[in-house]
């Protein structure tokens, strides 16, 4: 099954860089579209598949298609491919795009699975929510595990809950990050070095994020392990727990998800 990428942006790119490390396809087995991509058989700059600025064209040439496109641009896409996807399946990762949405612009023999992946796909850590459409087969699932595994963990939902994940694993890098240039903030406030406190900070979130993963403990219980009675984490913990970081976090989730469903609402 020939597989048309449309969006060779970052998220595209190491799409793409996974499903060949992966083995799942072969270089001459994908396609690459995009506005700004040259035409040419062999394109090194995306591991020598050919690439296309033609949708069309790549579409025709391809059974399944990976739509890695913003949601502000998808319908212009899908309007213009409508007729050359007939009876293939699309894969969508467009924010707040839903497959209802997707069945409503597409002729109706096509297939449609939507995934939420998020930028850690980029250095293969990613996360990525697959909600099958109605009409989808069990060897389309299966492909679209198989290609996302490639680039991280792979979970299967119900679409109900895609908004919600969206605005919880999809936005949750940037909250992330926020945190890591804050903390290091903080170190540099106390004496380190910007270089150095970035590393502390960036390896800490990483090590506490793998302890939640390894152990299966439940977060409070790992936090109790480093909070001593007196100590210097509890002191700490109470300053975040008078400015409400708990529930900073938990609104921003939610406006996040709030967001992902307006865009499925918008015309």
């Amino acid at each position: 099954m020939k597989l048309c990428i449309i969006g060779l942006g970052k998220i595209g790119t190491a799409l793409v860089q996974g499903i060949l490390n992966s083995g799942l396809y072969e270089a001459d087995e994908l396609i690459g579209s995009d506005i700004k991509a040259k035409e040419t058989k062999n394109n090194e700059d995306y591991g020598g598949i050919e690439t296309t600025n033609d949708n069309v064209y790549g579409v025709k040439n391809a059974d399944a298609v990976l739509m890695a496109i913003k949601p502000q641009v998808i319908d212009n896409v899908l309007e213009e491919i409508s007729e050359a996807v007939k009876g293939k399946l699309i894969i969508s990762i467009a924010a707040g795009i839903s497959n209802s949405h997707l069945k409503e612009k597409l002729p109706l023999d096509v297939r449609t699975i939507r995934v939420m992946p998020n930028t850690p796909v980029l250095v293969k850590s990613g996360i990525s929510a697959i909600a099958p459409g109605r009409n989808a087969t069990d060897p389309d699932i299966k492909l679209v595990h198989e290609i996302f595994e490639g680039v991280g963990e792979v979970v299967e939902v119900k679409e109900n809950l895609m908004d919600a994940i969206t605005g919880l694993s999809g936005s949750g890098p940037a909250f992330i990050y926020i945190m890591i240039e804050a903390l290091a903030d903080g170190g540099v406030l106390t004496g380190i070095s910007r270089e150095m406190a970035l590393k502390l900070t960036a390896q800490t979130m990483l090590g506490s994020a793998k302890m939640v993963l390894e152990t299966e403990n439940h977060p409070g219980v790992l936090k109790d392990m480093v909070t001593s009675p007196g100590g210097t984490s509890i002191r700490g913990i109470e300053v975040l727990e008078k400015h409400g970081v708990r529930g900073i976090l938990i609104d921003a989730v939610k406006e996040a998800a709030l967001r992902s469903k307006e865009l499925n609402e918008l015309d």
